[in-house]
């Protein structure tokens, strides 16, 4: 063989050895290539969404740190909340309307805004100063100064139907019945009760007065008017889809309402809170010394004590009941808004106006189920900051509330912190400073914390600011 073709078949073969390892050499530098744009990928991806999940975390904590502040300076409002009840107590203690168990009082509680004012809005506080003691506003620089603001609004829960007063006996829930029945007897509610509510069944109105009576009770007898035979109460919250009992004892909250069969939507937002925005408005409570204070009632509690105390039943009519609510007004008129005894209040219901008939009440009722000073109050407060800190250095919005699109509730924050997860676009929302710039989203423009504080300022507790009797965040 020859040696040259040999070696030639060799190179050859060599070569080609060669360049397979150079294809082999290149596909795997290719494979690598393609691991490691995969992976660079990989690790973007994670450092992007490790940069939104910092963000959210971020976002919260900060909205939490608000929250805080918020909270803080809803429990500022109480207190000052609590300072006007003290100033109220102090003056009727001085006037004696305490001692004498019914004279007219003070209800500086329409005044206490201007003390909120001094303390929620750095205008006020300077006019106060300067036009009722004289003393120049830049003599108090930094007093007072919140980070965030506040909102108080004081309600007089004698002044409404308290429920609780089913539990004292049998008086006492004919009482309650006969005002409870006339509150709702005027003919432009018969719908309410003439249609199913949540359960499917139709509540007539002595139904839903005896469900109400009967859940404060304390026996276990159904409620039936004077005169009538008592059989033992049904099994109806038993037959329902998610079974319970009657409570058998007074109510706890206005929210345990809810309970009460028959106590649908429709009748909630028409009686116990018609007004969300404005707390005065509700007519029933759960709290009180157990009669009405005719002094700060709404009208439709006043319009149906009348009728409930009136010596004829036969001088209210449901189907004209806007003739009592006018019997209202005008003695409210007459007397100034204000009466100094539940006697008073009495002659001038009885006698009535020139142009509105009176209708005689029984005195001796009136006595016992009337007065004229209120002795527990609601404190509904707002305690609100600001997400990107104190504005202006000083609180820039007066004691009252805002409307609610501009606030941010507990629920809401958790709403707003759901939606950053989901979007996951790590958008920064700060700018120069770290201060939150102000948009459209929710959470960058307020966080409210919302509490309802219940104060009983009877005596001795009239005179430091009233002993809680209930406490719940909104």
């Amino acid at each position: 063989m020859n040696p040259t073709a040999v070696g030639g078949r060799r190179s050859a073969v060599g070569g080609a050895a060669a360049a397979g390892v150079r294809r082999a050499r290149r596909a795997q530098r290719g494979v690598v290539l393609v691991m490691v744009l995969a992976v660079t990928a990989v690790i973007s991806f994670l450092v992007l969404d490790l940069n939104a999940n910092m963000f959210v975390v971020q976002k919260a904590t900060h909205i939490g740190d608000r929250r805080t502040v918020a909270y803080y300076n809803a429990r500022s409002a109480v207190n000052l909340g609590r300072l006007t009840l003290v100033l109220q107590g102090l003056i009727n203690g001085q006037l004696g309307g305490q001692q004498q168990g019914g004279g007219r009082g003070v209800d500086v509680t329409p005044w206490s805004s201007m003390l909120f004012d001094f303390f929620a809005d750095e205008n006020s506080r300077n006019t106060l100063l300067e036009g009722f003691a004289g003393i120049p506003g830049d003599m108090v620089k930094g007093f007072a100064v919140f980070d965030g603001n506040f909102a108080v609004t004081v309600v007089d829960e004698d002044g409404r139907i308290n429920l609780n007063v089913a539990a004292q006996g049998d008086e006492s829930q004919q009482f309650i019945d006969r005002v409870l029945s006339w509150l709702i007897a005027p003919e432009q509610y018969e719908d309410l009760f003439s249609k199913e509510v949540a359960d499917g069944q139709i509540t007539t109105r002595d139904q839903l007065v005896a469900a109400l009576i009967d859940w404060a009770d304390t026996n276990d007898q159904m409620y039936q008017r004077a005169g009538a035979s008592r059989g033992a109460e049904d099994n109806s919250y038993q037959s329902l889809p998610h079974p319970y009992v009657r409570k058998d004892c007074p109510y706890d909250s206005v929210e345990e309402l809810r309970r009460v069969r028959g106590v649908g939507e429709d009748f909630w937002s028409t009686f116990v809170d018609p007004d969300p925005t404005n707390p005065d408005a509700r007519t029933l409570t759960v709290w009180g010394q157990g009669k009405i204070n005719v002094n700060s009632a709404p009208p439709r509690v006043l319009a149906a004590v009348i009728c409930a105390l009136a010596m004829d039943q036969k001088a209210c009519d449901p189907r004209h009941f806007e003739r009592v609510l006018l019997l209202v007004d005008a003695v409210k008129q007459l007397g100034g808004g204000r009466f100094s005894s539940p006697g008073h209040f009495t002659r001038a219901v009885s006698q009535g106006t020139e142009d509105v008939p009176g209708i005689p009440i029984d005195g001796g009722l009136a006595d016992k189920w009337l007065t004229t000073i209120g002795k527990v109050f609601s404190l509904y407060v707002e305690g609100r900051a600001p997400v990107g800190g104190r504005p202006g250095g000083a609180a820039a919005t007066r004691g009252r509330a805002r409307p609610r699109a501009a606030q941010v509730s507990r629920a809401e924050h958790r709403a707003a912190e759901e939606a950053e997860r989901a979007r996951g676009d790590g958008a920064d929302a700060s700018g120069a400073g770290g201060e939150t710039q102000a948009s459209d989203r929710p959470e960058d423009r307020e966080v409210v914390v919302r509490l309802h504080v219940v104060m009983d300022t009877t005596s001795p507790w009239d005179t430091q600011g009233g002993r809680v009797l209930y406490w719940r965040e909104l």
